[in-house]
């Protein structure tokens, strides 16, 4: 009786072991690995057969790469992406690859960051309610009336009170505004519209159109005696106006220059560090997160190894700031798909005009989305989906190079951190609201 007593409490003991394999299997089969697919519209300047991934297509890969890895974000998920290559400014093409990659049931498109191309992107994913993810600055008309994207690039307004902010605390009474094109204007509007509010004068000029040689601009403000000077421009015209200005003697205690753009902490800066030049400059990367240290780190080491690029004036490696937008971006739309239960995707397309039944939904998720990423706190306004509230650190050029003297947000204002060490006092600080008076002492024999 000993045996048969072992074989019936085996196969009770089987019985039930598989009734627990299945009490435990059947929920965890709702939740097993299933995949979601982002899509990504590149431009080229020699167009969709390039040969050489720019660093925001890399990002994009880069961080789905990360975010697969780790499994954390998405335990369950597989996240997938579609990368289409276009040429710069053509809509038509960009009105393609994103109907191409919408048929394919993708979640969210990124890019393309020129205007034209991105204003047809952004009309076709507000047709099919599709999240368009943008990532450069771009003019938002008042009437617009698309509300199926974010822009995670801040908000042109907040950043111009920056500006003017700043301005005010070193007691400018006259400064200088140089703008690369038309939009700077609109970037610049509430420094423009100072003169009528404070006692401030602004003389506004342009660079050359079509040209990187701004010498003859440089010259005229340098016999200006224009020693404050703001500009808005790339970070690559920036690399060149540095260099041509150190060449013609401009890069002296004397003058206090401004720069707009959030890539001023990727130049090469190495040259000017004993110049005695004020330089300062806005960055939104946080440096000071060791996570973020970590992950500039391990993308530096990436970029290292790709394919060296012509002369930019660039750090090598450096991690720019569309890259760590982007970086942030795919976490972002990452979260918020897995906080939004039951969602199915399907494929769409562009000549049936049925929107995505979830768009709506998800679009509400990303924008109520709460961020703490490479580029900082990242909170969206819930109406216009633009990047209002952010913090941007202060950094200017000192002797063992570019430190972080200040940040600004626009609920704080600007506040200024920096404390003075071994170096004399700021020269363009000190002679403020004076005229500085150069006396040549002739010799009797001239």
């Amino acid at each position: 009786m000993t045996a048969p007593w072992r074989r019936l409490r085996s196969l009770v003991w089987e019985y039930w072991a598989g009734l627990l394999v299945c009490a435990f299997w059947i929920p965890d089969s709702r939740g097993m690995p299933h995949v979601i697919r982002i899509g990504g519209i590149f431009e080229y300047a020699d167009g969709p057969n390039a040969q050489v991934m720019n660093a925001e297509e890399h990002a994009f890969r880069f961080s789905a790469n990360i975010i697969n890895r780790n499994r954390t974000l998405l335990p369950n998920t597989t996240l997938t992406y579609d990368i289409q290559r276009i040429h710069f400014h053509d809509s038509f093409e960009a009105t393609k690859k994103a109907c191409d990659q919408l048929a394919l049931g993708v979640v969210a498109i990124f890019g393309p960051s020129q205007g034209s191309c991105t204003n047809a992107v952004q009309s076709i994913c507000n047709a099919l309610e599709v999240p368009h993810i943008q990532l450069r600055w771009k003019h938002h008309p008042l009437d617009n009336k698309d509300t199926f994207y974010v822009n995670l690039y801040p908000d042109y307004a907040s950043l111009s009170h920056a500006i003017l902010d700043l301005v005010q605390y070193l007691k400018w009474r006259s400064a200088t505004v140089v703008y690369d094109d038309s939009t700077g204007l609109i970037r610049l509007q509430e420094l423009i519209m100072a003169p009528s509010r404070y006692n401030i004068r602004l003389k506004i000029r342009q660079l050359p159109l079509d040209s990187d040689d701004s010498r003859p601009l440089l010259k005229e403000m340098k016999r200006g005696r224009e020693f404050r000077i703001i500009f808005d421009c790339s970070h690559t015209m920036a690399a060149q106006i540095l260099k041509q200005a150190m060449a013609m003697g401009m890069m002296t205690e004397y003058y206090h220059f401004i720069f707009t753009t959030l890539d001023l902490y990727a130049l090469d800066l190495e040259p000017y560090r004993y110049s005695g030049v004020n330089l300062t400059g806005f960055r939104i990367l946080n440096v000071d997160n060791p996570h973020v240290s970590a992950i500039v780190e391990k993308w530096s080491m990436e970029r290292l190894q790709a394919a060296p690029r012509a002369e930019s004036g660039l750090l090598d490696g450096v991690m720019m700031t569309d890259a760590a937008l982007l970086y942030d971006a795919v976490h972002i739309v990452s979260v918020c798909y897995q906080r939004a239960p039951q969602m199915t995707v399907n494929s769409l397309q562009c000549h049936r005009h049925k929107a995505w039944r979830f768009g709506g939904r998800f679009m509400n998720f990303i924008k109520e989305a709460q961020w703490e990423g490479l580029t900082g706190r990242i909170v969206f306004n819930k109406t216009s989906g633009l990047r209002t509230d952010f913090d941007l650190d202060i950094i200017s050029l000192k002797e063992d190079g570019l430190e972080k003297v200040g940040v600004w947000s626009p609920a704080e204002g600007l506040n200024i951190t920096e404390v003075a060490k071994g170096r004399g006092p700021n020269v363009t600080d000190s002679l403020t609201n004076r005229s500085l008076i150069v006396t040549t002492v002739l010799s009797s024999g001239s």
